[in-house]
């Protein structure tokens, strides 16, 4: 086995001492202190196969903290926490994080086990990735989420240069849905992906996965969401990092997405976050149930803009009343085209392709031009209202845990 270099973060010359000897037969390990600067610049320097953070003790939250800064830099890299003991809510706490594997001191055998696995099945990429994630969220189902999400990646796939992909991830709920309306046929879904990490290549790109014929990529879940079951969180965390690295967008649709820890990891390494709700009491507190769930977690929900889903301005319930309720920034208001959405997905065509110039798709074209710019956030909103049915309904919890 060729020799592996690892980066050992911990105060601790005690525990960088255990660890590297434990994988001393198979690469060199660099001890290092807490300083993500220096991190980020040893893992660009060295081309860090694995970089293993303390986890022991008070070190928890300062390493998760660690943990998601490096992996902003580098989402396909591999970061491995450690402690002497793991117990379940301590590695539950790493993976949220973005860790892709944890394990313990007092373990060498399985430790170095676990080493070779990783290296074995991680693909050989350049840790730093040089494309971009926009996830769409949506408040409940039904408001719109599949749809601003279809448009937003063909959108950007039609204004890529030659040669650049868009990747669709096809993650709404019901399964499936964008690319019946697509008319495109996906046999190569996210669990064949992740069964397929360690032969990730270019080439399995522009063979097994389906595309439109505008060139976008697409990747949806498997008809049978059970399939889910038989991947690892890990293994999953570390598809959605790869994608980034091959892609020059990934737009992902998370509109009925059930499964938390992944939502987080795919969030925590987004580079925009929109969040459809639509203009009813009912949308508004399910997207507002989302949010506290979010900030609970630690997510900072500051980075998520709102779209307004169906919008009918002779509605009284006005995007920016829900905007400052929601405490998060308005970015748009995406109209209702129910019949016109009706009609091309009956006959396999995006709204893009059937009407180039209806006002939904300039909303769409807005956000796509920010995120042009590099301004993916919109300037915040709010809306300076008396008391409105909004206020008096949510007004015990305007914040979380408040």
């Amino acid at each position: 086995m060729v020799e592996k270099r690892f980066i050992v973060v911990t105060d601790n010359e005690t525990r960088f001492n255990e660890l590297s000897e434990t994988l001393k037969g198979i690469g060199t390990s660099v001890w290092l202190h807490w300083n993500t600067d220096l991190l980020a610049q040893l893992v660009g320097s060295l081309g860090t196969d694995i970089v293993f953070i303390d986890y022991i003790g008070e070190n928890a939250e300062k390493a998760a903290e660690l943990t998601r800064s490096l992996l902003a830099v580098y989402p396909s890299l591999w970061v491995v926490g450690f402690s002497h003991r793991t117990d379940s809510q301590l590695v539950l706490d790493a993976m949220r994080s973005g860790a892709r594997d944890f394990v313990e001191l007092q373990a060498p055998v399985d430790t170095l086990n676990t080493v070779k696995s990783i290296l074995e099945r991680s693909p050989s990429l350049p840790a730093q990735s040089s494309g971009r994630m926009i996830t769409i969220l949506g408040a409940r189902p039904g408001i719109g989420t599949t749809t601003a999400a279809m448009h937003l990646a063909l959108l950007l796939q039609q204004e890529a240069a030659q040669g650049e992909s868009v990747l669709l991830l096809d993650f709404g709920y019901p399964s499936g849905d964008a690319a019946l309306y697509l008319d495109t046929k996906v046999s190569f879904n996210f669990c064949d992906a992740v069964r397929s990490l360690r032969r990730f290549d270019q080439a399995l790109l522009n063979t097994a996965f389906a595309h439109h014929k505008s060139g976008m990529a697409i990747m949806s879940l498997p008809q049978n969401l059970a399939d889910l079951r038989d991947i690892t969180p890990t293994d999953a965390m570390t598809l959605l990092s790869l994608l980034k690295s091959y892609f020059k967008v990934v737009v992902a649709d998370l509109g009925g997405f059930a499964g938390l820890d992944l939502v987080m990891y795919a969030l925590g390494i987004s580079d925009h976050v929109e969040l459809v709700c639509e203009q009813s009491l009912p949308s508004v507190y399910s997207a507002r149930q989302m949010l506290v769930n979010l900030r609970e977690r630690g997510f900072d929900t500051d980075r998520i803009g709102l779209l307004t889903g169906k919008y009918d301005g002779r509605i009284d319930l006005a995007p920016a009343q829900i905007a400052q309720n929601l405490q998060i920034r308005h970015d748009g208001d995406l109209p209702q085209r129910t019949e016109k959405m009706i009609a091309c997905a009956n006959i396999g065509k995006p709204l893009l392709e059937v009407a180039p110039r209806d006002p939904y798709l300039d909303v769409l074209r807005s956000i796509a031009a920010n995120l042009r710019k590099g301004q993916p956030h919109a300037e915040a909103r709010g809306a300076e209202q008396g008391a409105t049915l909004l206020g008096r309904l949510f007004k015990p919890n305007l914040r979380a845990g408040g």
